[in-house]
């Protein structure tokens, strides 16, 4: 108890000193003030509000920013487990304690928590292409990142984290990696130019007149058909195909049942000895030619199934698929440009 009441009086004391500096931007009722937030913040920390104590250290240094405010913020950051925010603020201590050259203990405790940290928290390096334009934005975890500090390894917490950089006139990169503890990553940013917009005008050479419009003195460039739209007319030939095995297969099949009627008579049927070897064929036929038949429906069904699909889904494609319900069965209805 008596340990802690030090801590207390000598945390109070180094924030006093240092918010006593002059400092132009605050007044003396900012100060004051700041000095109190200081003191509420130190009983929330001691009393383990960890949220609370670190918002109030937070408002602290937006008035007065010292090694030991920021040693506060850092303990409150890795109490609540966000350690990569926790060296940051360490490291930061560290620099300022190294200018103030008044808080010795606060200097040294920032450097042992950050040796710590340093062992166990990973980083990431994002390398950008040498010609990357000076506008070029990079976000992790959808939060800007200063592009002076990405080669150098960003201290992030362990886990998932989404990558994102943009730059005018390149498509957007984007990866995700998964950080272990202590692990030091490095990323390479991949830029390429975007693809120009559909109907977009040609970029003209300098001293060229303007381009000429398709049809005047000029055939329209051929149009190569998009790889679905040619699966999708490949898988409704197919589904076609089997449609007419279908259809065959149900004909035979009729027609090998008539031979058998005709040719028999009676219930059991009684055939003739004379067409009993005729008949023994149309009826083995028959078994087989029932399930063939209905095999190559499914097959068909399936087939223009899938092209009706890829028709539908394709982009710059007008197509229409629509159910049709027969007497004695269905059908897909397609109707599109080929």
């Amino acid at each position: 108890m008596r340990s802690t009441a030090i801590g207390l009086a000598l945390s109070l004391l180094v924030c006093q000193v240092a918010l006593a500096a002059p400092v132009a931007a605050q007044s003396a009722e900012d100060l004051d003030a700041a000095r109190k937030l200081f003191a509420d913040a130190v009983a929330d920390q001691d009393a383990k509000r960890y949220d609370t104590a670190l918002e109030k250290f937070q408002r602290v240094a937006a008035v007065k920013d010292t090694a030991n405010v920021r040693f506060r913020i850092a303990s409150c950051l890795e109490a609540l487990g966000r350690r990569a925010e926790a060296l940051t603020n360490y490291e930061a201590s560290v620099k300022l304690g190294e200018q103030e050259k008044a808080s010795p203990d606060v200097l040294r405790a920032s450097r042992e928590h950050a040796a710590d940290l340093e062992r166990v928290v990973p980083r990431l390096s994002i390398v950008l292409p040498a010609d990357a334009p000076a506008t070029t934005e990079v976000r992790i975890d959808d939060a800007p990142v200063d592009r002076s500090a990405l080669a150098g390894g960003l201290p992030l917490d362990v886990g998932h984290h989404t990558i994102r950089a943009t730059a005018p006139g390149d498509s957007p990169f984007e990866t995700a990696v998964t950080l272990p503890e202590s692990g030091h990553v490095s990323i390479s940013v991949t830029l390429t130019p975007a693809a120009p917009l559909a109907g977009a005008p040609a970029a003209q050479t300098p001293g060229q007149g303007p381009a000429t419009p398709p049809g005047d003195g000029e055939k329209n460039p051929p149009v190569t058909p998009h790889p679905s739209h040619v699966g999708a007319w490949i898988a409704i030939g197919v589904g076609g195909a089997l449609a007419v095995g279908s259809v065959v297969s149900f004909v035979l099949r009729q027609s090998n049942i008539s031979t058998i009627d005709n040719d028999c008579s009676g219930s059991p049927l009684q055939c003739p000895s004379s067409k009993q070897s005729e008949v023994n064929d149309a009826r083995n036929a028959a078994q087989w030619q029932g399930p063939l038949a209905i095999g190559l429906a499914a097959g068909a069904v399936v087939g223009v199934g899938i092209g009706a699909w890829l028709l539908a889904t394709s982009p710059s494609q007008s197509v229409s698929v629509a159910p049709a319900f027969l007497r004695d069965g269905g059908l897909l209805v397609v109707q599109g440009r080929m």
